[in-house]
């Protein structure tokens, strides 16, 4: 059973997502898991042999922060080069409706299994909306906590003691979110097809229409093609 279905492109095909959106998904990808990795050495005990692969704690701690200047660079490119896609992708998680919460209601039976008939989503579906809001929060708190650690002599101490636990919450919180977008995005059943959007730019069209009915008729459609003419 193949859980990533394989890349056709003998079928219609749609852009889901530009080259400029895919770096940025990618780079911040790499970044936060190295930070990730490293992370961990410091917050728990008897990782050793986590420590060992980054060449020691000291190695760790350098590789942490070099990945930690990597993912805010990774963060300005995608804000400056790609701020219409930044723009349009904060106006569809305000599109928050009805049909998202249909779909947030349902979706976990269809996680385990059990065939489900969604309303109509936009671009991105409700839990999908959810995600974007709790790891663009967790990410944005990650980085700013991060960097008070790192210079604590220009920082209140408070400021600086109270970054530790808001580090490792927002820490623990991304890392979930991490780990189920890229089992629902990639993994699981029906969903697969979305890697595609953001590895090679496309998804099938009928995926589209199916999964994403509503930005499918909006950017590709009937309602699209009548706007444009």
């Amino acid at each position: 059973m193949k859980w990533i279905p394989e890349y056709r492109d003998d079928v219609p095909r749609v852009e889901r997502f530009n080259l400029i959106a895919r770096i940025t998904h990618w780079g911040h990808t790499v970044t936060f898991l190295l930070c990730l990795f490293t992370g961990l050495i410091l917050f728990l005990d008897g990782v050793d042999w986590l420590a060992f692969i980054f060449g020691g704690y000291r190695g760790a701690g350098l590789v942490h922060r070099i990945a930690a200047v990597g993912m805010t660079i990774m963060l300005l490119f995608g804000l400056i080069a790609g701020f219409k896609g930044l723009i349009a992708w904060m106006k569809d998680i305000g599109r928050f409706g009805k049909n998202d919460i249909m779909f947030l209601s349902i979706f976990p039976l269809d996680f385990f299994g059990v065939p489900m008939k969604f309303p109509p989503q936009t671009r991105f579906n409700g839990g999908e909306k959810m995600n974007s809001l709790v790891l663009l929060t967790m990410v944005t708190l990650l980085v700013l906590s991060g960097y008070i650690m790192w210079f604590p002599a220009i920082f209140p101490a408070g400021l600086v003691r109270f970054s530790y636990p808001v580090h490792d919450l927002a820490m623990i919180f991304s890392t979930l979110m991490v780990c189920m977008h890229g089992f629902l995005g990639s993994f699981h059943l029906g969903s697969g097809e979305s890697f595609w959007g953001m590895w090679k730019g496309t998804v099938r069209a009928d995926w589209a229409q199916h999964h994403h009915a509503i930005w499918y008729e909006e950017t590709y459609g009937d309602k699209a093609k009548s706007e444009e003419e």
